[in-house]
């Protein structure tokens, strides 16, 4: 497939290659857990629209920008040009500016017409723009109101071109387990592409309906390809449904990406799921402890799992340690880094992944010049290097051992009646398991 785009200057499209490259890689490490579904649907050729939601600032650009063939314009916010310096970066990072109502003063109009003209432009060249339609980001796992700005920019461009260029409007969802947090998981989603043909008639008789209309239609969509818990209780619900369910029926990160989507389109409104939900982490929250460390403290083999926990914990140690004297530094200066700036959270994997491009090369040179000091040997350096950036795995998982750990060790110590805790813990996935079976069965009938 040609993946027909526009013409871009050599230098540049190599350039925007070298980022996607770069961007690919610490993504990677960034996410423990990468799912991407709907694949098929990213490879498309001709003019684009991709209309995301926007839970994580930049970072949703990269999760995103990395799964697309082509080269990708995107429509920013007008107050990252305010600056000469900026302007001048994002200008040939290939963004187009957009006013938002909170970036003019009060009474003073917005006038996009020129990010509107540049935005028709690129698609009559075969372009591919990029659109975070909630218009601001917030961390949260719920979808707002969308902008109107995919659906004008297509039906514009269509209007121009006698409606026979071919926009489409690639929809993607995306969902974080923790979008702040490194080594927390990722999920992309992307839908069938939409077309603003069948809305033709209608943008003929009343533009604004049409637009009014098509935007609901894509927002809708785009709902429909992450996790959406509707409001911020919802979202307290969904996290503690998600925790009971994971504890009880543990599945692979796509499966249990799915489940939560079904939770949260079919049980947040359930309002003897909800009472019974909150009885039981009320409880456990007031003597603290955690679900997985009350499953830890009553599983029939907690002894003998506390023992060998406890061995491989003393066992390791010694490589924990040595990984970690390599890893502190890269890991925790881009931690500082994001403190220091005192940003909004969403902002905290970008800065963190901005800052890793930085520390985590120079660590590594620093480790290598080190062991080539110390052995002399060019082999030995790259075999010791090697070691040390594959212990971070092994650090992770002790980690994981070490969190259950202690979290079965403090459940025994506050727990005094589990078989209370228990009861009131299977009664809410008694209500939640046959919910899911039967979304389940609704979507095997559709």
């Amino acid at each position: 497939m040609p993946y027909l785009n526009a013409p871009i200057h050599p230098i540049l499209r190599l350039i925007y290659g070298f980022f996607k490259l770069t961007s690919r890689a610490f993504i990677g490490l960034f996410f423990r857990e990468k799912v991407l579904i709907g694949k098929e649907n990213l490879r498309f050729d001709g003019p684009a629209i991709i209309v995301v939601n926007h839970p994580s600032t930049l970072m949703d650009v990269l999760t995103s920008g990395i799964r697309i063939h082509q080269v990708m314009y995107f429509l920013a916010n007008y107050s990252l040009f305010k600056h000469p310096v900026s302007n001048w970066v994002f200008t040939r990072l290939y963004c187009i500016p957009v006013k938002r109502r909170e970036d003019v003063g009060d009474g003073v109009p917005r006038d996009n017409s020129a990010a509107f003209e540049k935005s028709f432009e690129h698609l009559e060249k075969n372009g591919v723009l990029f659109i975070a339609a909630e218009g601001v980001s917030w961390i949260n796992r719920f979808v707002r109101p969308f902008k109107t700005g995919a659906a004008r920019i297509s039906f514009g461009t269509e209007d121009r071109n006698g409606w026979e260029k071919g926009v489409k409007i690639v929809t993607i969802g995306l969902s974080y387990s923790a979008p702040h947090l490194f080594r927390s998981r990722v999920v992309v989603e992307a839908g069938v592409p939409l077309s603003p043909l069948p809305w033709k008639e209608k943008w003929l008789q009343d533009d604004e309906k049409a637009v009014d209309d098509f935007t609901q239609h894509i927002e809708n969509t785009v709902r429909g390809l992450c996790i959406d818990a509707r409001d911020e209780a919802g979202e307290k619900l969904l996290a503690e449904l998600e925790t009971i369910a994971d504890g009880s029926a543990p599945l692979e990160p796509k499966d249990d990406y799915l489940r939560s989507k079904k939770i949260a389109q079919n049980c947040l409104l359930n309002e003897d799921l909800k009472s019974l939900s909150e009885a039981y982490f009320s409880k456990i929250n007031e003597i603290k402890v955690t679900d997985a460390g009350l499953l830890a403290h009553t599983h029939p083999r907690a002894t003998v799992r506390a023992l060998r926990d406890g061995l491989f914990l003393m066992v390791g140690l010694p490589l924990f340690l040595a990984g970690q004297v390599y890893w502190f530094l890269p890991c925790f200066l881009p931690w500082l880094l994001n403190r220091q700036l005192k940003l909004y959270i969403g902002y905290s994997s970008t800065v963190k992944v901005m800052a890793g491009l930085i520390t985590f090369p120079l660590a590594a040179w620093g480790v290598f010049k080190l062991a080539f000091l110390l052995t002399g040997q060019t082999g030995y350096a790259w075999a010791i290097l090697a070691a040390l950036i594959l212990s971070g795995f092994f650090i992770e998982k002790y980690l994981d051992v070490y969190k259950r750990f202690t979290e079965q060790r403090r459940a025994a110590k506050k727990v005094s009646d589990a078989r209370e805790l228990l009861s009131k813990r299977t009664a809410v996935w008694h209500k939640l398991e046959p919910m899911l079976r039967e979304a389940n069965q609704h979507l095997a009938v559709q």
